[in-house]
């Protein structure tokens, strides 16, 4: 039953960014980030309610970009924009087996993971070790919380958001 759930739940991503990419208004995407060309936020709050009513386990993943304000002042926003871009693409390869990646905004993705019966500190954990260990001359904490009874999108996130503030200091 699980495993239909989140069929029926892929499926719906699959064709709604079909509709959004082809079938959008004027053929533009219309809520993908125009920076990371990944799903963005309002993408990320639709999959996390669908995730919480389907009560599988729903994962979530918080990944800030440490220090990144650094390089939108130093270096300007546009080479920022190319960083975030860089960023992106690394931390889709890294979590592309785990779940979806989505930008929140500025310098935040978060990652939803299907079932999660895994460890999510040890996801986190990797997840860093292999982003700061890229080419890319950026590093990245994260924070991560599994879903609770009766948690909403809201709750869960903030438990991820506390994780991650915590990891940083």
């Amino acid at each position: 039953m699980e495993f239909l759930i989140c069929l029926l739940i892929a499926a719906s991503f699959a064709l709604g960014y079909y509709v959004k990419t082809y079938v959008g208004q004027h053929g533009t995407l219309m809520w993908i980030d125009q920076t990371t060309g990944l799903p963005g936020r309002s993408d990320f709050e639709r999959a996390v309610q669908l995730g919480l009513k389907a009560g599988s386990g729903l994962g979530l993943i918080i990944v800030d970009l440490d220090n990144f304000k650094v390089i939108n002042d130093q270096q300007g926003h546009l080479a920022g924009d190319l960083k975030l871009k860089s960023a992106a693409k690394k931390l889709l390869e890294i979590t592309a087996d785990e779940g979806m990646l989505f930008r929140w905004g500025g310098d935040e993705f978060v990652l939803l993971v299907p079932n999660s019966s895994q460890d999510l500190s040890e996801v986190g954990h990797r997840l860093e070790t292999e982003f700061n260990a890229s080419t890319l001359g950026l590093t990245c904490s994260t924070g991560y919380a599994l879903q609770q009874e009766n948690d909403t999108p809201e709750t869960l996130f903030d438990r991820a958001d506390q994780i991650l503030y915590s990891n940083k200091s």
